[in-house]
Order: C-alpha cells, then sequence, then structure tokens
C-alpha cells in the first residue's frame, strides 16, 4: 500500500496516510459540505454559514495527518462546491480558502501542543477567522465595519458549527489522544 507523507517526523499524534485515506478524507471534504448546501437554511444566509462544513473533515484530517493534508482537505472543498453549486459565493471563495488553510494549520500545531484538548477545532476556527478578517481590512482597508465586530458576527452566526467541531474535536480525542 503506498503512502504520502502528510506531517513531520516529530509529530506525537499524527500518522502518515495512505493514499487510499487521503483519496477517502479529500472525497468526504468536498461530498458533506455538497449535502449540507441541499438542505434548507433557517434564515436568508447559506447553511454553510452557521454549520461550517468545510471546516468538519478539514479538521479530522489535521488532528490524524498533520497540516498539509489538513490544508489539502481546506482547498479542494471550496473549489468542487464553487463548481458544482456556486457556493461559497466566488467573492468569498479566496478569503473562504485562506481561512481554511489556516484553520488548518492552527488545528495541526495546536492538536500537536494539546492533543486532549476538545476545543482545539473552535479556538482554530476563530484564530482562522480573524487571519482571514484581518487580511481582508488589510486589502479593502477596512471598509466593512470593524474586525472585532466582524469577528463577533461570524462566530454568532456560526454557533452551530462551532458545537459540532466541538463534538468532532472531542470524539477525536476519545478515540485518539495519547494518554
Amino acid at each position: 500500500m503506498t503512502a504520502i507523507t502528510v506531517t513531520g517526523a516529530s509529530s506525537q499524534l499524527s500518522r502518515r496516510a495512505s493514499v487510499q485515506e487521503a483519496a477517502v478524507l479529500l472525497v468526504v471534504a468536498a461530498v458533506i459540505p455538497l449535502l449540507v448546501h441541499l438542505l434548507p437554511s433557517w434564515d436568508t444566509a447559506p447553511l454553510g454559514v452557521h454549520l461550517l462544513p468545510m471546516f468538519w473533515m478539514t479538521f479530522v484530517a489535521a488532528y490524524l495527518h498533520g497540516a498539509r493534508l489538513g490544508a489539502l482537505a481546506g482547498l479542494v472543498a471550496p473549489l468542487v462546491n464553487l463548481l458544482l453549486t456556486g457556493l461559497p459565493a466566488a467573492r468569498a471563495f479566496s478569503a473562504l480558502t485562506v481561512e481554511l488553510v489556516a484553520f488548518a494549520l492552527l488545528a495541526a500545531w495546536a492538536t500537536r501542543r494539546f492533543p486532549r484538548f476538545w476545543l482545539v477545532a473552535p479556538l482554530s476556527y476563530a484564530g482562522a477567522r480573524l487571519v482571514s478578517i484581518l487580511l481582508q481590512a488589510g486589502l479593502t482597508f477596512g471598509g466593512f465595519g470593524t474586525v472585532p465586530a466582524l469577528l463577533l458576527r461570524s462566530l454568532v452566526a456560526g454557533l452551530a458549527g462551532l458545537g459540532l467541531l466541538a463534538l468532532i474535536n472531542a470524539a477525536l480525542v476519545k478515540l485518539y489522544a495519547r494518554r
């Protein structure tokens, strides 16, 4: 079975992913948001804004196999979804892609430092969202609100998704974290 290296040798938690494992993670990372987009939203925003489905498998990949596979999942999911559903909106595509890669990097780093902490995923989302907002504010010269207000608005909108990320994180800790 061929394997691709997706983590550094110093990682205590992650391991090499086989090509088959990596392929399955990437397919699932693309399919989950597609399925979520089929469900009706409870307001005018797409359901993905609330449930954050692109972050689920990005976190699983980063947790189990490190930053590289996590970042790859974070690159594949929005691209496939944009091509098939038009979501995320083309104007938000680059920001979301940067956010997902930052999320994978933060999550992989934090799970290595704190392998039993079950709030790594939601905190990594908050950190990645802050990075994305700061980049957007710098590129648009702050024309769409203050950074704290934007961060708070996105965290409140994604509260259900943050809860799901915490559940996914807790399940992975229970199943895989070294004691």
